[in-house]
């Protein structure tokens, strides 16, 4: 355990060497964050091993408890690998965004047309509905 708080002062010492005091503070708030959800984890398990222990024995409460944190590993690296993912801008995010600026911009020069155009869509849209 101490040498968890270690590191974390360890890198609360790097950060405020990088980024200054504020973000040291924050840093070491994460820091303090995570070694509290890895207490919290570790309560949870063994309070789900003592529970199941009556029920499926030793070798049962083994089994469930690695059982539930290899669906936590999962869902962690499921979460970042989504991360990692929103993070990288592919072509087509570009081409999107380049679109939708490009749009803004034909709205924002053209209104009347542009809205009389949408409404026309909507009613023809409401009449193929009502029809269909």
């Amino acid at each position: 355990m101490s040498e968890l708080i270690e590191l974390a002062l360890a890198l609360a010492k790097i950060g405020a060497m990088r980024r200054g005091r504020h973000a040291a503070a924050r840093m070491a708030g994460v820091a303090l964050a995570a070694l509290c959800a890895v207490a919290a984890l570790a309560c949870a398990l063994a309070a789900l091993w003592i529970y199941t222990l009556p029920t499926v024995g030793a070798a049962g409460a083994a089994l469930v408890v690695a059982g539930v944190l290899l669906v936590v590993g999962l869902v962690l690296f499921a979460l970042l690998r989504l991360a990692a993912l929103a993070r990288r801008a592919s072509p087509d995010d570009i081409a999107a965004t380049v679109l939708l600026a490009e749009v803004t911009r034909v709205l924002k020069e053209h209104k009347g047309p542009v809205l009389i155009a949408a409404l026309l869509a909507g009613l023809l849209a409401g009449a193929r509905e009502k029809k269909g």
